[in-house]
């Protein structure tokens, strides 16, 4: 009946055996090489994610920075005219007073194409900033003397306003009581919501008149 504590011992005793031990030693090492591998592997990953991750969020920022602002909803019942519509408003502006000149002969309306015709090289400039119509036509001032006028529907107050503000000569002057105008010799160009008007003048008679000619069709521009 002692024998089986004895044996007991004995197996206690050949477990922890010097032999034993070399053996377990010899597991933990070969497990050391798949351990190294993994933290290795780790390292690497959030290296990797730590250099990427800044330069792909900087560069976000950059492209939010450049995006354009979303253009705001026009507010209910303010819905801007086009088409035949436009065309209409547009005409109409050379109907009843212009400061005493008169049409000498008609209205003229050319569209992207047909500015080509009318303008020639300059045309490319409206066109990027979203022209709609050219109403051109010859006027007659009070005393006889011939104004070339040249009204450009822009669609929208802001391409009115890049076109004023892209040919605007560096020789013309403001003009005093009237706002977003410049004259210049022979020369009378202003901007009123999404209109870009240019009155240009065949001698000194004509040119005096061009303040009041813009004046009249400022009036009509809605």
């Amino acid at each position: 009946m002692q024998a089986a504590p004895e044996a007991a011992g004995a197996s206690i005793i050949g477990l922890a055996s010097p032999c034993n031990l070399r053996v377990i030693d010899a597991a933990a090492l070969d497990c050391r090489p798949a351990l190294a591998v993994i933290f290795l592997a780790v390292r690497i990953f959030v290296f990797v994610v730590l250099v990427l991750i800044p330069p792909a969020f900087i560069g976000w920022m950059v492209r939010e920075g450049h995006r354009a602002p979303a253009q705001a909803a026009a507010p209910a019942g303010k819905v801007r005219p086009s088409g035949a519509e436009a065309d209409k408003i547009l005409l109409a502006l050379f109907q009843g007073d212009l400061g005493g000149a008169k049409v000498k002969d008609k209205v003229t309306l050319y569209d992207e194409k047909g500015l080509f015709d009318s303008i020639d090289g300059a045309a490319p400039i409206f066109i990027e900033r979203h022209f709609r119509r050219q109403a051109a036509t010859e006027l007659a001032t009070a005393d006889g003397s011939d104004v070339d006028c040249a009204v450009y529907d822009m669609a929208e107050p802001a391409n009115a306003q890049s076109i004023f503000d892209a040919e605007k000569s560096a020789t013309a002057k403001p003009v005093t009581d009237f706002p977003d105008a410049i004259a210049g010799s022979m020369s009378f160009v202003f901007r009123s919501g999404r209109y870009y008007v240019k009155l240009t003048a065949f001698d000194a008679k004509a040119e005096a008149a061009l303040p009041g000619l813009a004046k009249a069709l400022k009036g009509k521009m809605k």
